[in-house]
């Protein structure tokens, strides 16, 4: 059976991923598996650390945020003939990758940040387009979530 991978990370730009990614499974009759990836907070095992960090804490928002997201689709509608839920602690795009090693595609939300930001922030799509052995849909901002949307002007 083939199987359709599809990260998420609670936001806007994931959740339309998701119901991109649950709606070609269901033209597919693909199988549909749910990622999400979490890291805990850099710094937070150092003892001279300000910041206190309980990692069950942070594993359970995760866990909740994956639970959420596949909640989601219910809510929308959609259902697929077989879907998985995978919660791993890692960089986003080395576990996306991973997990997608044997699907038929991995679908992925872009935030859209670009410039400096996205050098600086790494990301999770670009990395995905560029090392990925399966194809790949990114999923872009809607309009309005586009940082340099209030800036744009169309042409007439």
């Amino acid at each position: 059976m083939q199987k359709i991978v599809v990260g998420v990370d609670g936001s806007e730009t994931a959740q339309r991923a998701l119901e991109w990614a649950a709606t070609e499974a269901q033209v597919r009759g693909a199988g549909l598996v749910v990622v999400h990836a979490w890291l805990p907070l850099a710094g937070a095992a150092s003892p001279y650390s300000a910041v206190v960090v309980d990692p069950a804490s942070i594993a359970e928002t995760a866990r909740l945020t994956l639970a959420d997201s596949v909640e989601s689709l219910e809510r929308a509608g959609l259902e697929v003939a077989r879907l998985d839920q995978v919660l791993v602690q890692g960089p986003a795009a080395r576990a996306l990758i991973e997990v997608a090693r044997d699907s038929s595609l991995l679908v992925v939300g872009s935030r859209g940040r670009g410039g400096i930001t996205g050098l600086l922030l790494g990301s999770v799509s670009r990395q995905i387009a560029q090392y990925a052995t399966v194809p790949v849909v990114i999923i872009p901002p809607a309009y309005a979530e586009r940082p340099d949307a209030a800036t744009e002007t169309s042409a007439a």
